[in-house]
Parts: C-alpha cells; sequence; structure tokens
C-alpha cells in the first residue's frame, strides 16, 4: 500500500486560495514554487497536504467537476465550524449539517474557485 502525499487543485490565483485553506481551514504553508509556467502553494492540513497550483500559460484545458469531486476535513464539532464559516462568508452547499453514514454530520462549502469541501464530525458513542 503506498501513502497518499498529496491533493493538487488546480485554482485561478494561488494567494487567493492559499489565504482560504491558512484562514478559512487553518492550514500551514508547506513549500512553494514559482516559474515562467506556473505558481504552486503547499498547505499543510494536519496529515494531509494540499497543493495549490496556478497554471500562468499553456495549463491543462479546462476540468470537468468530478476529477476531484470534493476535500474532506474532521472537525470536533461542526456546528462551530459552520459559525466560523458563516462570519467569513463562506459559501455553504447546504443550510445545515445533514447527519449521513453511522450518525456522522457532514457539511459541504465552497472554496475560492468553487471547489466543494467538506467538513465531517464523527460521532461518539
Amino acid at each position: 500500500m503506498y501513502k497518499a502525499a498529496h491533493v493538487g487543485l488546480i485554482v485561478k490565483d494561488v494567494e487567493v486560495s492559499s489565504i482560504f485553506y491558512r484562514l478559512v481551514l487553518g492550514g500551514e504553508p508547506a513549500g512553494s514554487y514559482d516559474d515562467d509556467r506556473l505558481k504552486v502553494r503547499m498547505i499543510k492540513m494536519s496529515t494531509q497536504t494540499i497543493e495549490l497550483l496556478q497554471y500562468l500559460q499553456n495549463g491543462p484545458e479546462e476540468r470537468s467537476a468530478g476529477v476531484v469531486d470534493h476535500i474532506a476535513f474532521y472537525v470536533d464539532d461542526i456546528d462551530v465550524a459552520v459559525k466560523r464559516l458563516q462570519s467569513l462568508e463562506v459559501n455553504l452547499l447546504f443550510d445545515a449539517p445533514r447527519t449521513v453514514m453511522d450518525g456522522k454530520r457532514i457539511i459541504f462549502f465552497s472554496g475560492p474557485d468553487g471547489e466543494r469541501l467538506e467538513f465531517i464530525q464523527e460521532v461518539t458513542k
């Protein structure tokens, strides 16, 4: 079995997205790279890393939804997390957290380029 290294997301503005992932989701800068073709910002999210890619020229063709459906993050208290998203005027994809599989509570929201993000609260039994 291989250990996952990171999830790469193509974004329109790597600086705007980097601020979002740091401010809204509490990520930490974990490296960067710039050349005449692209800008890259690595954001460490606990045990995951997200690679934000901004192509400056000759980037990949526009990709449709489904290449990466969403990225999910665990939270301890989803109600507190939702209030924080609302205070930061982040677009929620439904009005309130929903209960799914085995009592998990989830909510989806949008990142700065419309990427789907999810918070999950595990339910203790």
